[in-house]
């Protein structure tokens, strides 16, 4: 498995053996492990790895894993913040979308109780069966609405649970 490691200033590849390398290893075998290093990231100049770089780092014996990060951790994590967000924004606007709408089926609902609508209703078979069918259609969206509010929170709960298991498995 690879690790990532983003250079900070201008250096060389012999002056980041002392960042990824463990202590004990010298001679021979810290110049093995530079090659291996310098192996893996043919984009970078040996003599001269600018600032931003990005190097790939083994993560095996005789280089440390502090050094540097997990490459499926950054990822992963950048996916999850992405995730949480879009879905939080989705949230707010259902909230928003069902507040709307239940203002403007109060808006409707005064409408049918006002005085004034009673008086030209009057007796009108009809328009009270219709009044009776648009408040039964409100309440049915009333319904759906609290519906499509509690399944975005649990398809959520659970998108947010399966990465944190992903991340688990990946390590």
């Amino acid at each position: 498995m690879l690790r990532t490691f983003v250079v900070k200033s201008d250096t060389n590849l012999q002056s980041l053996g002392a960042t990824f390398l463990d202590a004990r290893f010298r001679g021979a075998q810290a110049d093995a492990a530079l090659e291996r290093l310098k192996a893996l990231n043919p984009h970078a100049d040996p003599n001269r790895i600018p600032a931003g770089t990005v190097l790939f780092v083994p993560d095996s014996p005789g280089f440390k894993a502090s050094a540097s990060t997990p490459t499926q951790s950054t990822p992963l994590d950048d996916f999850r913040a992405l995730l949480s967000a879009a879905l939080s924004d989705a949230a707010d606007g259902i909230k928003a979308a069902n507040a709307a709408r239940a203002g403007e089926r109060a808006d409707v609902a005064a409408v049918f109780k006002s005085a004034a609508f009673k008086r030209i209703a009057g007796d009108d078979r009809n328009l009270a069966q219709q009044v009776s069918d648009a408040q039964k259609s409100m309440a049915t969206e009333e319904s759906d609405d609290k519906q499509a509010e509690e399944a975005l929170a649990t398809i959520s709960k659970a998108a947010l649970a399966a990465l944190t298991q992903i991340g688990k498995v990946a390590g």
